[in-house]
Order: C-alpha cells, then sequence, then structure tokens
C-alpha cells in the first residue's frame, strides 16, 4: 500500500493559537507535554529566551501531530526575557543587562539539568530527538548525556562554534536565519557527515529573522507563516527519517 505524502504534511499554521497539549512535572520541573503518551518517539524540546510563547507552542503541537511525543520542560523556572528588553530604550537596555547579568539558562549550570531530563526520557525503546532554540542548542550540544541522544535539531543556534561537531555523534539538522554565521554551520556540517555521512541537514532561511520558529516567530505576516510551517516541516521530515 502506498500513501501520499500529502498525510505526512504539518497541520496548517494558525495565527491565533490554543495550545493542545498540557503542563506536567517532569524530572522536577514544569513541562508542557503534547502528543501520544505511549510514543516510543519522544522529542525534547529546550525552548529560546522567551519561554513558553504561543509560537514554540504551535511548533511542538505540529511535531506531535506527526505521532511524536513533544515535551518542553521549563529550565527558565519562569525566569524569561521579555520584549521590552530588545526595545532599545535606555530602560530596556538597563533591564536586558541585568537579566543577561543573571541569566538562569547559563549553559554551564543548564547542561547537568538537560542531561537529567534525557536520562529520564531515554526509556527502554524509546527514540529520543532534540531541538534547541537558539541557546538551546548549545546546551543541548553541551549536555553532559547527549551521547543518549538520537537526533539533534538546531534552529536559529546560537554560540555555534566549529568544535560542536566533536561533541555531535548522530544525525544533525541545523535550521540558520539570516542572523549566524554560515561558514561555522558549514563548518559544524562538514564535521558531523564525516560521522554520519548523508543523515544531516543544513537549511537556510536567510530571510528570516533570528528567533523565527520560537518567539519571534511573525506569524500575521504571509512570509512569516510560510517560513514558520516550512522549518517545522523541515523538522518533521527529519525525525521521520532518523527516530
Amino acid at each position: 500500500m502506498s500513501t501520499s505524502s500529502d498525510c505526512c504534511k504539518l497541520p496548517p499554521v494558525e495565527v491565533k493559537y490554543t495550545p493542545k497539549g498540557d503542563y506536567t512535572q517532569l524530572a522536577g520541573l514544569k513541562t508542557y507535554t503534547t502528543g501520544p503518551e505511549d510514543s516510543k518517539k519522544v522529542i525534547l524540546f529546550v525552548y529560546d529566551i522567551f519561554g513558553f510563547s504561543p509560537q514554540i507552542l504551535q511548533g511542538a503541537d505540529l511535531l506531535a501531530s506527526q505521532g511524536y511525543r513533544v515535551v518542553l520542560p521549563d529550565f527558565l523556572v519562569g525566569s524569561y526575557a521579555t520584549p521590552d528588553m530588545f526595545s532599545g530604550t535606555e530602560e530596556g537596555n538597563k533591564k536586558r543587562e541585568a537579566y543577561f547579568s543573571g541569566f538562569p539558562g547559563a549553559i554551564s549550570s543548564q547542561s547537568d539539568a538537560v542531561g537529567k531530563l534525557i536520562d529520564e526520557l531515554k526509556n527502554d525503546g524509546v527514540k529520543l530527538g532534540s531541538i534547541g532554540a537558539c541557546w538551546g542548542y548549545k546546551v543541548l550540544v553541551t549536555a553532559k548525556d547527549v551521547a543518549k541522544l538520537d537526533a539533534i535539531a538546531g534552529i536559529h543556534p546560537s554560540f555555534i562554534a566549529a568544535e560542536d561537531a566533536e561533541k555531535i555523534n548522530v544525525p544533525l539538522a541545523l535550521l540558520p536565519s539570516g542572523g549566524e554565521d554560515h561558514a561555522i554551520i558549514d563548518k559544524i556540517h562538514e564535521g558531523v557527515e564525516k560521522k554520519n555521512p548523508g543523515k544531516n541537514i543544513v537549511k537556510s532561511f536567510p530571510d528570516s529573522p533570528h528567533g523565527w520558529m520560537a518567539a519571534r516567530g511573525d506569524l500575521e505576516s504571509e512570509e512569516g507563516k510560510k517560513n514558520f510551517a516550512d522549518g517545522y516541516q523541515t523538522l518533521a521530515d527529519f525525525f521521520k527519517g532518523t527516530l
């Protein structure tokens, strides 16, 4: 029996969105969970610094529609960046500096927390994929139990370095915006291709701003909505081939 490729397409992106999942506790953290609870294909999603934004929850639900169980733990424990920190005003700049001076998502502290979640999720028979948005990419790559992941995706990844490839031994998808250093992206891709040739992907969205698949996604514009949907379809296709 053949199956139309349209069956694997994600639902349409919605501008005004009501999340389909629930909040639970996982490894001591408030966690947004969506998708079949008994699924043996799980995706650990590390959000960006804006936390549980409507856009990122919709992205998780889009992936869950394909049969994955998707979990978004609250690694920042409620301490998120806010839009006014990036207003360009003096007050906004002060708030931003204060926030990042005590950033709760410091990679040095979050790698252990992410490792604990990986341990919690990696039960017998479970294939575990992961997505890191912005800073979440680096947290995943440096997590103490990164070797237990079956696939990694970085969407508009931050703190990228060519040396990241040395830590990654599983298929890697990178979806950079126009704001990332594409020369470094290419070096990471070259490095992981030596380990898992043909299983890694890079898909660039040069006309999209950093954060377009997360809190900065402009779903009011046709272009923003199109690229948001394209990005999550790319992730769905990647995980279909790796989990």
